[in-house]
């Protein structure tokens, strides 16, 4: 009997306030579909367009599409957060702080990936993404993400302010989906689970911490997927200059 060890990754990308260039997609994450599992990112022509890093899908790697790659047709420039070597659990990223060009061919867009078939329980509470591509599965056999929202008590939390009243951490983390004041009846996500028959991924608590107003709708939130162990989940909220943060993957070995 062989045993193999295969991982399930959950991906969850958030915009709480994006400015999109004119024409791109409404969701500008991007992952990699190439079989070979990789894409290499290059620099410029002008550089003999010099491989200057791979991101692999099954790593959990995301990218955030900027623009058409000047002077190309088959490729765009994309910005990408550092990666981090250390195995965690779950990778949380803030900034983009690398960029290159990669070829159209080997990446898909987040939102233009098969998309679960979206639902609110009956409390109104949960999101629920259901993967309805194969009528001949049962139902309750079907792969499910559950996005449960409930009112925050942030406001009993400690917060730690700038000199200028800047809100910087609730709990010693950033907050996002919010601004220096706490509204009046304030939501927040508790949690981001995958269920599927015989096993299933949770998001750890401190990946989703601090996630607050998020959006309940459907034109603003997604869950689409590349295959049962490659599923990803977009949402937005707000408007106006960029300010990205990215969770990275929330992974389970069987």
């Amino acid at each position: 009997m062989i045993s193999v060890n295969k991982a399930l990754y959950l991906s969850a990308f958030s915009i709480f306030s994006l400015a999109f260039v004119k024409g791109q997609n409404k969701v500008p994450f991007g992952v990699v579909k190439a079989e070979e599992g990789y894409a290499n990112v290059r620099v410029h022509k002008d550089n003999y367009r010099k491989i200057v890093d791979k991101i692999r899908m099954r790593k959990g790697d995301v990218f955030v599409y900027v623009k058409p790659a000047p002077g190309e047709t088959e490729w765009i420039w994309i910005k990408y957060p550092e990666k981090q070597d250390d195995d965690k659990p779950f990778v949380r990223y803030e900034t983009l702080d690398k960029e290159g060009m990669v070829n159209k061919e080997r990446i898909a867009f987040v939102d233009q990936l098969p998309a679960y078939t979206p639902s609110k329980s009956k409390n109104g509470r949960s999101l629920i993404f259901t993967d309805n591509s194969d009528p001949k599965i049962p139902t309750a056999q079907r792969s499910k993400v559950v996005i449960d929202v409930y009112p925050s008590n942030a406001g009993y939390r400690k917060k730690e302010k700038d000199s200028e009243g800047k809100l910087l951490t609730i709990d010693k983390v950033k907050p996002w989906g919010i601004g220096n004041d706490l509204p009046e009846g304030m939501t927040e996500i508790k949690s981001i689970r995958l269920q599927q028959p015989g096993r299933g991924s949770v998001f750890v608590r401190e990946a989703i911490k601090n996630m607050f107003q998020p959006t309940m709708d459907f034109n603003n939130i997604g869950v689409t997927s590349l295959d049962n162990d490659n599923i990803f989940l977009y949402m937005i909220n707000g408007s106006g200059n960029i300010d990205i943060p990215l969770y990275g993957r929330s992974k389970r070995e069987e």
